[in-house]
């Protein structure tokens, strides 16, 4: 019983009042900065699908008609037979594609939340680094 009333004692009046408020005050920050980096992660999807859609449309319409003109100029003016003129147009399809892909992959890197992970890990674990 001795104990008891001394540990009781021991912590000022205010403390735990002033814990709270601050885990409030960190729960609220930290949410803040979820919520931006959610906002952040969300347009930055939204640029992925439109430079998809934009990819597709590129492939369904703009490719096939250069294609198509390359083809028959190359086939017309006897300086490759179709079967080469097919494989150069076939090349020239991947290389648009892959460029979109590659700007596709470029985007996504933002979608993991960089800063969050970066706070998270100083909160774990007990770093201090900026």
């Amino acid at each position: 019983m001795f104990m008891a009333k001394h540990m009781h004692s021991v912590a000022p009046v205010g403390s735990m009042s002033s814990l709270i408020a601050s885990v409030r005050a960190l729960g609220e920050r930290f949410f803040t900065l979820v919520t931006l980096e959610g906002k952040q992660a969300s347009l930055n999807l939204a640029w992925m699908l439109g430079l998809a859609l934009a990819a597709a449309v590129l492939v369904i319409t703009g490719w096939l008609a250069l294609l198509a003109f390359i083809v028959l100029a190359l086939v017309q003016n006897d300086i490759v037979g179709w079967g080469w003129a097919l494989s150069i147009a076939l090349l020239l399809s991947f290389a648009g594609a892959g460029g979109l892909v590659f700007m596709v992959i470029q985007r996504s890197r933002y979608l993991l939340f960089p800063v969050t992970r970066r706070q998270l890990r100083r909160i774990l674990g007990g770093g201090e680094s900026t």
